[in-house]
């Protein structure tokens, strides 16, 4: 066995998982080398460090650790008065650290210990900083399997006793197939500090320590490789216990709306859709229905699809947290020979009715070789089709191909109502069955399920060049409309003159300059998001304007000072990661983005957005209004700013001026009313729309704002 067979977590927690039996042992089973930089040194924590290590002596393998001295302010008084001192009270500080066994397991691990150090089967160095006195103190690993593959780990888990059973530590785990930067970088960081090439730390060799570990806790010469057996037992479950596929982590705590749902779906006959406010669990749902599913028939051959790369990924992040190994399959995934892994995975279920999960992106799940594994599925099968995102699935080139052979089908969508084609809509309700449950944003935070917000819309206005060209336009799109059967229609030229018209309002100069000012008191402050316009703002020059991401970007780097990096469809899924990590732990005050972040992805540290520009389509600010409101540690609640943009001053509105402004001023309006009724501080957002309404003597009810988020012809 070797690692790609283990199912391995991203993070093991030592509260919640038993890192000796869930991580360390299986590892170190298939290892035959083990580099290992801890904390302190001790007797407690070597003894511990054989834990998981039977096999893998069996497997012939090497262990190097490196240990820190655990110093006293006596100890690193007496190493500041003098270099010379240092080797000598560092030898002391080990020799004081070796204590006797507190029982006779512990005595057994030393007896390893020592006769795996006289065997050179163990080596240790001692790290100590060269140019300050204190300690030592990176805590990592990499251990390495027969076939060259490598799992390395980095976290607050130290040999030492309290690190395994007491106090709350985590690691966080990379595979050298998966994150093979992340490892190699851990490689090299620990061949330098184990060769001596690091700049700050001095690794040294201390023999009369090693001599005096065997000489206190060798018993015999006898390596006893039975030892793991003897305090943890075999790891493996009975023979008479059912191994599910999918099994709910014991950290995961299903809601109570989320079972309800469920039980829905299944009394449905496993079908139907999860009409779910963005943020408010919908992955994490689905897996748990898979799970009842797999209870209830016994196996499951699941297909996941999403509509972009990124959200695939982000599924695999989440199915192998719940203990399974997905097939990733688009163009760009990390599994070059995913096709013949789900042919294999395919003809398996079908011999042997092992289970499995499938990710795939909506358009590798349209390929003809995609589409070869699906029409080949039968009745009898129990396949399950989830649909992420399911509203992209009323597209009439998609929807033509979704599979009538799979029985079992689940949808996902925060927003399953398609804008603008109720004929997608009805396909999508027709193929997938009811909904199951209708969790909306109202309710979620009356739940928690979602926080609380603060909405604050900032009012900017076009320039008077903007203003000319918005006019000009309005003037040309209008000449494009035509009615028929009491229905008015925009012929395609007009429908890229809207689109031309959206991308003028979406890049409005006046949004740069209002956004430095209300940006100014968040200097200091981390986990802010800023959207941008997918825009130029008006060109007319060519190539004059610059995308105002880039412009913004700018302005907060180096007028603001602030930390930033963009996350848009133009970095790969590594760099996004590491972004994501980034923002998380503050190393990137600020994340600017465009659409990428608009489905699906899950970046719950966001404190506060500030909102440049929207589409009109309900679906898409709806959804990013809920990627701001995910519940984080230490997160109350959430603050947005939305930059509501007019063609005018209010206080220059003239008569007849809502003529040509109406379409964007009615579906500003609309946008307003919806993120305003459900914050904190709606009576802003009323305030606004009321001196707006009253402006331009709109008749129109806040009530019925909530059915105008369709700007007049579709604009979206």
């Amino acid at each position: 066995m070797n690692f790609k067979d283990l199912v391995l977590q991203q993070e093991y927690n030592s509260l919640e998982e038993d890192v000796i039996r869930d991580f360390f042992i299986p590892t170190l089973s298939c290892s035959n080398k083990y580099d290992r930089a801890a904390g302190f040194f001790s007797s407690s924590g070597l003894a511990k460090q054989t834990q998981g290590i039977c096999e893998f002596v069996k497997n012939g393998g090497k262990i190097r650790l490196i240990a820190s001295p655990q110093l006293s302010e006596e100890d690193i008084k007496a190493i500041d008065e003098g270099y010379k001192l240092r080797d000598e009270v560092v030898r002391n500080v080990l020799l004081r650290s070796l204590k006797e066994p507190v029982d006779e397991m512990e005595s057994q691990r030393l007896n390893l210990l020592s006769n795996l150090i006289a065997t050179d089967i163990l080596d240790i160095k001692i790290a100590v900083l060269k140019t300050e006195s204190g300690i030592f103190h990176d805590k990592f690993g990499v251990m390495t399997d027969a076939d060259g593959d490598e799992v390395a780990f980095r976290g607050s888990m130290n040999e030492s006793e309290n690190a395994y059973y007491h106090n709350y530590e985590t690691i966080d785990v990379y595979t050298s197939w998966k994150e093979y930067d992340r490892v190699e970088s851990k490689k090299e960081a620990f061949e330098k500090l184990w060769n001596g090439e690091d700049n700050t730390v001095e690794t040294l060799y201390f023999p009369d320590v090693k001599n005096e570990i065997i000489s206190t806790y060798r018993k015999n010469t006898s390596i006893d490789t039975e030892l793991d057996n003897k305090q943890f037992g075999k790891i493996r479950r009975p023979s008479n216990v059912k191994e599910w596929y999918v099994s709910i982590p014991s950290r995961v705590k299903i809601r109570e709306y989320q079972s309800e749902a469920i039980d829905k779906w299944e009394t449905n006959s496993f079908r139907g859709i999860y009409d779910m406010a963005t943020g408010t669990g919908k992955t994490y749902t689905a897996l748990a229905s898979l799970e009842r599913f797999e209870k209830r028939k016994g196996d499951i051959f699941a297909i996941v699809v999403c509509p972009y790369i990124h959200l695939v990924d982000q599924w695999a992040e989440d199915v192998e947290d719940w203990g399974m190994s997905p097939i990733v399959c688009h163009s760009q995934s990390e599994e070059k020979d995913w096709r013949k892994r789900l042919l294999n995975a395919y003809r398996r279920y079908r011999s042997t009715h092992k289970s499995c999960i499938c990710l795939v992106t909506n358009d590798t799940f349209v390929s003809a070789e995609f589409q070869e594994i699906v029409t080949n599925i039968s009745s009898d099968m129990n396949a399950v089709l989830v649909v992420d995102e399911a509203h992209n699935f009323g597209a009439s080139k998609i929807s033509l191909i979704l599979p009538h052979n799979i029985p079992y089908r689940l949808g996902l969508s925060a927003t399953v109502e398609r804008f603008g084609d109720p004929e997608g809509t009805k396909a999508i309700l027709q193929y997938f069955g009811e909904k199951c449950i209708h969790y909306p944003l109202e309710k979620a935070i009356q739940e928690n399920a979602l926080v609380q917000y603060e909405y604050y819309p900032i009012v900017v206005s076009l320039s008077k060049e903007e203003l000319q060209e918005y006019e000009k336009l309005t003037k040309q799109i209008i000449k494009c409309i035509t009615e028929e059967n009491g229905k008015k229609k925009i012929s395609d030229t007009g429908q890229m003159l809207l689109f031309k018209r959206t991308r003028l309002v979406a890049g409005a100069e006046e949004k740069v300059s209002v956004l430095a000012e209300k940006m100014e008191p968040y200097k200091e402050e981390k986990h802010i998001l800023v959207y941008c316009g997918a825009t130029k703002g008006f060109e007319r020059y060519k190539g004059e304007k610059e995308r105002q991401i880039d412009v913004v970007e700018r302005m907060i780097g180096n007028e603001l000072h602030m930390s930033t990096h963009r996350f848009t469809a133009e970095e790969d899924n590594k760099t996004r990661r590491l972004i994501k990590e980034g923002f998380a732990d503050g190393d990137y005050q600020v994340v600017t983005a465009i659409k990428c972040l608009d489905e699906g992805v899950n970046i719950p540290n966001i404190h506060t957005a500030f909102i440049l520009a929207s589409s009109r389509n309900p679906k898409e600010f709806i959804q990013r209004r809920g990627r701001v409101l995910r519940p984080s540690d230490g997160k109350e609640r959430a603050v947005i700013y939305d930059f509501v943009t007019l063609p005018r001053p209010l206080n220059e509105v003239r008569f007849g001026d809502i003529d040509s402004d109406k379409a964007l001023v009615v579906g500003e309006l609309a946008r307003i009313y919806e993120f305003g009724r459900f914050s904190v501080n709606s009576s802003n957002a009323i305030e606004l729309i009321e001196e707006i309404k009253s402006t331009y003597n709109l008749n129109i009810l806040n009530e019925e704002l909530e059915f105008n988020m369709e700007v007049e012809y579709g604009e979206g």
